[in-house]
């Protein structure tokens, strides 16, 4: 297990000393994924949540249709669950799964409680990445509600500019709300 991207994110907020790492380091696993195998079913519980070492996963609901609808992306560095699960230790929602072949550490509920207890600025750390994915999710909202696919698209495009060629277009599609079809036409149109 190279930890050294999880260093990485937490130095952006809170600084460990050496012991504090190795007790994070023991309650941590490392798991790898197939693409198109799940981390977390909707139905099930999100026991853990996961951090992206190499690969890129995506969350999703199905609504009664069978339609998807994609609600997140999470590459290297980023952090993905259902997050309402994982708080809550309730039934998941939303499907995780591996868009790629992916490596990630987990960490359980309980051991990040624990955690919590033993290394306070942690709690700070998550306290600080749960705020910023909310106000993300609220962007996103206001997004849908209030532009324009190709104001969306945009917008998307200046987010994951670097990722955006590691997935597939018809989940770039469900992400922005639209039909495969819609998408291809619109970026076929776009003067960029």
């Amino acid at each position: 297990m190279n930890p050294e991207l999880l260093w990485q994110s937490l130095d952006k907020y809170i600084s460990l000393s050496e012991s504090e790492k190795a007790l994070i380091l023991s309650k941590l696993s490392n798991r790898n994924f197939k693409k198109g195998q799940f981390l977390v079913f909707a139905g099930g519980k999100s026991k853990v949540t996961n951090f992206v070492i190499d690969g890129s996963v995506m969350a999703y609901f199905t609504d009664s249709k069978g339609l998807d609808h994609i609600i997140q992306f999470a590459f290297e560095g980023w952090w993905i669950s259902d997050l309402k699960s994982f708080i809550t230790q309730k039934e998941a929602i939303f499907n995780v799964q591996a868009l790629e072949e992916s490596t990630v550490l987990e960490l359980s509920y309980e051991d990040l409680e624990e955690l919590y207890a033993q290394i306070p600025s942690l709690e700070r750390f998550f306290r600080i990445v749960t705020q910023r994915a909310f106000v993300a999710f609220q962007e996103r909202i206001l997004e849908t509600i209030s532009q324009s696919a190709e104001e969306r698209y945009r917008a998307f495009h200046d987010k994951f500019r670097k990722y955006e060629t590691r997935i597939p277009q018809k989940l770039i599609a469900s992400y922005l709300g639209v039909t495969p079809e819609f998408f291809s036409r619109m970026k076929k149109k776009m003067d960029w």
